[in-house]
């Protein structure tokens, strides 16, 4: 995969849109503000095991650059945006902003700029569960609707289904609370949340 080659004392190196991609031993343009980790986990007795972003809910500053490591293979972090097919969980005027798939020991830098909750997701292993809430300075904007409730540009757009709609209808989930808790952990969301509503073929 090409890596940035821009200066490592730029700050313009995180793209509005596709943020910035570094390696295990690389040293970012800019000193992160938080970390997220982009983790798998097997379930006991399930095929399926959990993905998840943790924590799962992050509260942060306009301006602040988020961290994104990838713990396990095959990640990205997408938002949840109606330039994407999807119902709009991010503020207005928010770029459609997505990483690369990603490999374990690569992150990816964002740097969020515009107020309110974004809602991501790893787009591989979404309906599996693997979305998690920003709230970038305050709980406003499309994302701090319930699922469901947020505006769709069309009847083809898609809003959160099967466990990322468990996901983010968690209570601990709510914008508010994320808030007021600053950080959400995936061990503090209720095990209902959590469950598989897909499974593999072959499997009940």
């Amino acid at each position: 995969m090409q890596q940035n080659t821009t200066s490592q004392t730029d700050g313009d190196a995180i793209d509005p849109r596709f943020g910035y991609v570094g390696t295990r031993d690389q040293e970012p343009p800019v000193e992160p503000d938080h970390t997220i980790d982009l983790q798998i986990r097997p379930r006991e007795d399930v095929p399926l095991p959990e993905f998840y972003f943790e924590p799962t809910g992050l509260a942060i500053d306009v301006g602040d650059t988020v961290r994104f490591n990838l713990a396990s293979p095959h990640h990205n972090v997408n938002a949840h945006h109606p330039a994407f097919g999807y119902t709009q969980r991010v503020p207005d005027g928010v770029p459609p902003f997505s990483s690369p798939i990603l490999s374990a020991g690569e992150y990816w830098l964002y740097t969020f700029e515009t107020e309110g909750v974004h809602n991501i997701m790893c787009a591989p292993h979404e309906l599996f569960g693997m979305v998690g809430t920003i709230v970038v300075g305050s709980a406003t904007g499309p994302g701090a609707n319930p699922v469901g409730g947020a505006p769709a540009p069309s009847e083809q757009s898609r809003p959160p289904e099967f466990t990322a709609g468990l996901v983010l209808s968690d209570p601990a989930m709510d914008p508010e609370n994320i808030v007021a808790e600053e950080s959400v952990s995936w061990s503090d969301l209720a095990p209902e949340s959590k469950r598989p509503l897909l499974a593999p073929i072959g499997e009940e």
